[in-house]
């Protein structure tokens, strides 16, 4: 008799196989369509590893011998807000590099509020992208229509980012880009307001950067669970999810893959935009749990050997289901 998880565990791993759609940019780049497709490949039967920020990157390659095959980098610094406090980045470079040595990149965008960061000594400056450290309403913003000056700084920020953005796509780099990430939480400004401001910003984002600056190197990466907040999918490539459990304990969190093939309906391939543990492979392929890939935070959630000890690292990145750039089942480029 099938109980309640194994037929779970057998639609999970059916809906899985063989899942493919195209990009929900209809011009997007060659690239840009072979990213999606490669990822739709895998999912159902290998885990792509992910590691946050480059520094945390080249930790795992010192200490397992093996490169993740993505790179997780951030916009942030880019923020006209964080360039007016002197912040510079090299992520664009980064980004290129990575590329061209054969991985994947995936970016988000912890963006500072366009307008009334506190800077204050609880809450300074570079915090501003949480809803506690910025007076800036993003509901007022967009209610204005385009007549105010908050949703003229909230066009502004788009088209800076659109500037290191089209950066890639002149050098031909596809990207996973997550932008406006765990809306739900409302603990960044995006979300603060509940999901139809959200909503609307979503597609602010999308329109200003395809429509009006052309730019089609991306893979649009969705960043919740929650139905009231899900843009849909006719404006997401991949869902995903953050989650930060325990330290050390690596379940593959499949009711939380559940909620999300929920929401998409099956018709989506589901990921792991950030963990804090990495999850167990070989549960994965035993529960049929098929995250099609995670991204481990940085610094602690990596290094600190409690959220994930370093013989799990190394036997995860030595797994035959999981993809690297340079170990036993590598990344296709």
């Amino acid at each position: 008799m099938f109980t309640r998880l194994s037929l779970f565990s057998l639609l999970a791993s059916t809906l899985a196989a063989g899942l493919s759609y195209d990009n929900i940019d209809k011009a997007a780049t060659p690239r840009a369509k072979e990213l999606l497709k490669y990822v739709q490949s895998q999912y159902g039967s290998h885990y792509i590893a992910g590691q946050q920020e480059l520094s945390s990157l080249e930790w795992v390659k010192e200490n397992t011998g093996v490169t993740p095959a993505i790179l997780g980098t951030d916009l942030m610094n880019y923020s006209p807000s964080g360039v007016a406090h002197g912040t510079k980045s090299q992520t664009i470079e980064q980004a290129i590099k990575f590329d061209k040595e054969g991985g994947i990149n995936a970016l988000v965008w912890h963006w500072y509020a366009p307008n009334c960061l506190l800077d204050t000594d609880k809450e300074p400056w570079y915090s501003g992208f949480y809803t506690k450290a910025t007076c800036f309403n993003v509901a007022s913003a967009l209610s204005r229509r385009g007549n105010g000056t908050d949703h003229r700084l909230l066009i502004r920020d788009i088209d800076a980012i659109a500037v290191q953005l089209k950066r890639l796509s002149d050098a031909d780099v596809p990207i996973l880009f997550r932008p406006l990430h765990e809306p739900e939480g409302g603990w960044f400004w995006w979300g603060a307001k509940g999901p139809a401001p959200f909503k609307k910003l979503w597609d602010i984002v999308y329109d200003r950067i395809t429509r009006v600056h052309n730019i089609h190197n991306i893979v649009w990466v969705c960043n919740t669970a929650d139905s009231k907040w899900y843009p849909g999918n006719d404006k997401c490539d991949i869902a995903t999810i953050d989650y930060y459990g325990d330290a050390g304990d690596h379940g593959v969190l499949g009711d939380k893959f559940h909620e999300l093939q929920n929401v998409t309906k099956s018709e989506r391939v589901l990921a792991l935009a950030e963990v804090g543990n990495i999850p167990d492979p070989e549960l994965q392929a035993k529960e049929h749990v098929p995250w099609a890939y995670w991204m481990t935070w940085n610094d602690e959630f990596i290094k600190d050997g409690k959220h994930n000890s370093q013989q799990f690292v190394k036997d995860t990145f030595h797994n035959k289901r999981v993809v690297t750039l340079d170990g036993t089942t590598k990344v296709k480029n």
